[in-house]
């Protein structure tokens, strides 16, 4: 009886461990949305003249690639960095 009580205890604190570590992950649509209103803002631009690569997940977090097409002044190369949590930490332009 003691070694099923230990064994349901033990199952009981693994699931919820899973499942909190599950929730702790930001929303994808919610990380693109930051990423292209930021550059949009930064680059004076719609959100329809910004093309995103799919997240990816880096040391700190995660990062999205982009492309912003500004007219005149070409294209922007950035990227959107988000801390672990999903807040937007910074958006580096690439130099050309």
């Amino acid at each position: 009886m003691r070694h099923s009580a230990l064994l349901l205890a033990a199952s009981l604190g693994l699931a919820l461990t899973f499942q909190a570590s599950a929730s702790d992950r930001p929303d994808p649509g919610k990380l693109t949305t930051k990423c292209l209103d930021a550059a949009a803002k930064k680059f004076d631009v719609k959100n329809d003249y910004i093309q995103l690569q799919p997240i990816a997940a880096a040391d700190s977090g995660y990062s999205i690639a982009g492309v912003a097409d500004a007219g005149m002044d070409g294209k922007k190369n950035f990227t959107c960095q988000f801390d672990k949590k999903g807040k937007l930490a910074n958006l580096v332009q690439e130099a050309k």
